[in-house]
């Protein structure tokens, strides 16, 4: 899912907000092994998430930063017909490619345009890096959830990011601010959840073989240390 900063300017002159991606980057994701790589186990990730964690009125959910919505899609085909909404700040992503099972809304992530209590789950993968003040963004998510609604957020892992960065591995920058399992979690608790499961995933962000297996085995051991994304799922009180 790429990142997307979502401040509220004008753009007068055409160009994106930093951070923001467009079109190139769903093109990348047809293309990229790497990128195809990691839409699929954020995807695995959320697809977890919602099963474990559901309170059995699973209906409506939201996904900020959705991108070209291919996250939704591919839970649209997992999970059955919900309610699959798509927000994000670039008109090109959204338009990037037709996807009818998904509704895609083009807004800023601090200014969701969905009524309070709408959502039972709230999707944020790879965004909270790119937006300018992370909880405020926690705090509309919240607005926008039902209580005992669920909140999943992917994030990649500062130190992992900054030795990913400069091997050339991770060039998707536009990242505002980094934040770890406990910074989140922190944050998460003092916007009004109750944290479920914080934990870390991907081994390499460029795809390994067997990366799942190897995950499992070595994770209690010490591999979490290299593991490049977090995940935060938190229920809202």
């Amino acid at each position: 899912m790429s990142g997307h900063d979502h401040h509220s300017h004008s753009h007068d002159d055409g160009h994106l907000p930093h951070g923001v991606y467009d079109v190139d980057y769903f093109h990348g994701r047809q293309k990229k092994k790497q990128l195809v790589y990691r839409l699929k186990r954020r995807t695995d990730e959320v697809e977890r998430a919602l099963r474990t964690y559901n309170d059995g009125q699973l209906k409506n959910i939201v996904d900020v930063g959705t991108a070209d919505g291919l996250m939704m899609e591919n839970l649209r085909q997992r999970m059955g017909k919900l309610n699959y909404i798509g927000i994000d700040y670039s008109i090109g992503l959204l338009k990037a490619v037709n996807l009818p099972g998904v509704a895609k809304i083009q807004a800023d992530a601090l200014k969701l345009p969905i009524q309070s209590e709408y959502a039972d789950a709230v999707v944020a993968t790879a965004i909270i890096e790119h937006v300018p003040d992370p909880p405020a963004m926690m705090r509309e998510c919240g607005r926008v959830l039902r209580r005992g609604g669920l909140l999943v957020i992917t994030t990649p892992a500062p130190f992992m990011e900054k030795v990913a960065s400069a091997l050339g591995i991770w060039k998707e920058g536009g990242h505002d601010t980094t934040l770890n399992l406990k910074q989140l979690s922190q944050m998460a608790q003092e916007n009004g959840y109750t944290v479920l499961e914080q934990t870390k995933f991907m081994f390499s962000p460029v795809g390994f073989p067997a990366e799942k297996t190897i995950e499992k085995i070595f994770g209690p051991f010490g591999l979490r240390l290299v593991m490049a994304n977090q995940l935060l799922v938190a229920r809202r009180g």
